[in-house]
């Protein structure tokens, strides 16, 4: 495993219990995700995952190494990094998260609007949040909205609903 095909997937929460569990904020789609996962990374550090399990909408885990409630606790607040090479297959119209962060976003004019800082899960859909030159900007993921996508070229092109732009 090489350091740079380490992708984020989450950011380390406070212990579960006094056992050594960790709560885990997800950045993947499917909490399952972190099933596949046999070692994860907070920071330099690498450990063995022992057991997984949903806990409202968070990863909880227990790491080989960490069995208390002090250990586990010394990882709060660390993102959580794994393997590329244990993501599930996507298909050529799915993106995960990390390859979206930091593209160059355009209007269907041609104007360049900003970068993807992040996205946001809802109930709805994906969002991307897009750092302007002025302001901060949410557009849905969606295909009404998002016109291209194109990974090789580093950009994004949105056809924006009138008061969604930087300038609205």
């Amino acid at each position: 495993m090489s350091a740079d095909r380490l992708i984020v997937v989450g950011k380390a929460l406070k212990p579960v219990g006094l056992k050594g569990e960790l709560k885990i904020y997800p950045y993947t789609e499917s909490l399952d995700s972190f099933k596949k996962f046999p070692f994860l990374f907070f920071e330099n550090e690498c450990f063995e995952v022992d057991k997984v399990r949903d806990n409202k909408n968070l990863v909880a885990v227990f790491l080989k190494g960490i069995d208390s409630f002090e250990n586990a606790k010394k990882l709060s607040g660390r993102l959580v990094r794994a393997s590329a090479d244990f993501f599930p297959h996507k298909e050529d119209d799915e993106y995960y998260w990390f390859e979206l962060i930091g593209l160059t976003v355009y209007d269907i004019q041609g104007k360049q609007l900003g970068n993807v800082q992040s996205l946001l899960r809802t109930s709805a859909h994906d969002v991307l949040q897009i750092q302007t030159k002025t302001k901060e900007i949410l557009v849905p993921l969606v295909d009404e909205i998002v016109k291209t996508i194109d990974l090789e070229g580093n950009r994004i092109v949105v056809d924006l609903l009138t008061g969604m732009g930087p300038d609205d």
